[in-house]
């Protein structure tokens, strides 16, 4: 038989020691249309496989009591090989009990001696069906690979050709992913940046996503409005995907588009997490918190974007696949999305918990001087002034982001920093919003691009007060006076501190001399 040559049915190879047993069962299986290589044992059906290929042939039939190598030692070998191939084993009564623990091999199957023909020609159907399953599949999967990988080496590149200064992380929990990511230059110095998550983890998912962003670079580079690509893309989820049950998916998407000239951005977002902004200092509070609209797909809506300004700094956005990882491990997701930006530690062992695709993005607002490295933002909480009885879980989340960015961090020098967020969180928490949950307290920390410095702002909605530091100190020394000694090592602990709104602002700053060694 030439290598070319395959039958409708299907090509099999027939291997067995006994001859007659080779031209009976041969016999039948041409009259049912397969074509038959046949071998009187494993080694030249090893010879037979390595003249055709595994991919000539559809299905094995192997007699278990071979001289030699016997079945289930030729079975382990296909198994390895060509976990696509099926294999049937002939048995005879006794045989079976042998082989009945040992058939999940490669989803082998039984064919009982002697050879019934009507069960030897369900048999050979379904494991030939089988077999061509099995490979469509994993053909299938070698597209899906091939699609994920020219996915993640075009996201590189375009983010990269579009904005020198940005930062990204992808990792899929599949083949392609349905996070995208996407920067698209418009019109008088303004810049689109688009990030998606359609649900699910299928291909489908990845061609939606990669879908939406097409239509958006369309419509945008012909003067159209993010508005409407989010509005179309909408009706088309709403009114034919959906309803031709062609994919059946919504999208999470949110979209910022800078505009440099005015130091102006617009934003919309539709079910994705809220992109976080800093300044120079990296203290970052969410773009548009209370903004927002359901996930494309799921319900008829007339989108309009927000306008905020903005200063030299940073935004950082991501999918919520890092939120979710970020609350499983219980730290901040700026401290993650920090993390998962480091190319020079390579992949986090806490990936393994991660249950669904990310995709993260970190970028040099367009105001910000070349050349400029703004403190990188770690934590951003907003606090109850109820959340006093919370402090040590608070203290914990804090010192978790913290280790995670820099795990080489100095122990003593952490202490410090920690000791000093805690009694300043309880100073703004206790006294200045009197435990009220009607007043809130704000709590951010950040750290310079080498490392060096570790900032720390907290802020309460209280009225403060005035407080002399220096005079409260010398009288507590001399007169032993317990109050407010939290606020005195807060005084003498950091490297620099402010204290502005009549006690209501606290800034720390906390330097990392070199011999710390804190480069990650």
């Amino acid at each position: 038989m030439d290598a070319t040559t395959r039958s409708q049915s299907g090509n099999l190879l027939l291997v067995d020691d006994d001859n007659s047993t080779r031209t009976l069962v041969g016999a039948l299986l041409r009259r049912l249309g397969y074509c038959v290589e046949q071998a009187p044992s494993a080694k030249e059906a090893r010879d037979c496989i390595e003249t055709f290929g595994f991919s000539h042939f559809d299905l094995i039939i192997s007699d278990y009591w071979m001289p030699g190598e016997n079945g289930l030692e030729f079975l382990k070998y296909i198994s390895l090989e060509d976990p696509t191939l099926s294999v049937i084993l002939m048995t005879v009564d006794g045989e079976r009990r042998i082989l009945e623990n040992l058939i999940q091999i490669n989803g082998c199957g039984f064919i009982q001696k002697p050879i019934n023909p009507r069960k030897l020609k369900q048999t050979a159907k379904d494991a030939v069906l089988k077999t061509k399953h099995l490979r469509g599949l994993r053909s299938t999967e070698c597209e899906a690979n091939k699609l994920g990988e020219n996915q993640r080496i075009l996201l590189q590149k375009q983010l990269n050709a579009e904005w020198a200064d940005i930062e990204f992380f992808f990792i899929s929990k599949s083949h392609a992913s349905g996070d995208f990511v996407s920067v698209i230059p418009l019109q008088n110095e303004r810049k689109a940046l688009l990030v998606s998550d359609a649900s699910g983890h299928e291909l489908s998912s990845a061609l939606q996503s990669n879908y939406f962003h097409g239509l958006a670079r369309g419509m945008l580079k012909n003067e159209g409005s993010m508005e409407t690509v989010f509005e179309y893309f909408n009706h088309i989820l709403m009114n034919e995907w959906i309803r031709e049950d062609l994919i059946g998916h919504s999208l999470s998407a949110n979209s910022l588009i800078f505009d440099k000239e005015n130091e102006t951005l617009s934003f919309i977002n539709a079910g994705a997490p809220h992109p976080m902004i800093a300044g120079l200092d990296g203290f970052a509070s969410s773009v548009g918190l209370e903004d927002g609209f359901s996930p494309l797909g799921w319900f008829d809506q007339t989108f309009h974007s927000k306008n905020s300004s903005y200063k030299p700094g940073y935004i950082c956005t991501w999918t919520d696949g890092l939120s979710d990882l970020a609350e499983c491990v219980g730290i901040d997701p700026l401290a993650l999305a920090d993390r998962l930006l480091d190319k020079s530690r390579g992949s986090s062992s806490m990936m393994a918990k991660s249950t669904d695709d990310i995709a993260v993005v970190r970028v040099k607002t367009p105001s910000t001087p070349q050349g400029v490295e703004p403190m990188i933002p770690l934590i951003s909480l907003d606090l109850s002034g109820d959340r006093i009885g919370d402090i040590d879980s608070i203290q914990e989340y804090c010192e978790k982001s913290i280790r995670i960015v820099a795990p080489q961090i100095d122990s003593e020098l952490l202490s410090d920093i920690l000791v000093c967020l805690r009694e300043g969180l309880i100073n703004a928490l206790k006294h200045g919003c009197h435990a009220s949950p009607e007043l809130a307290t704000s709590l951010r920390l950040s750290r310079s691009h080498d490392l060096s410095k570790i900032s720390i702002q907290i802020r309460d909605e209280g009225s403060g007060h005035n407080f002399d530091w220096e005079t409260h100190g010398e009288n507590a020394s001399e007169n032993l006076i317990p109050e407010h000694r939290g606020l005195i090592m807060m005084q003498s602990i950091p490297s620099r501190i402010d204290v502005s709104n009549h006690g209501s602002s606290v800034l720390m700053e906390f330097e990392c001399e070199p011999k710390l060694n804190l480069a990650i």
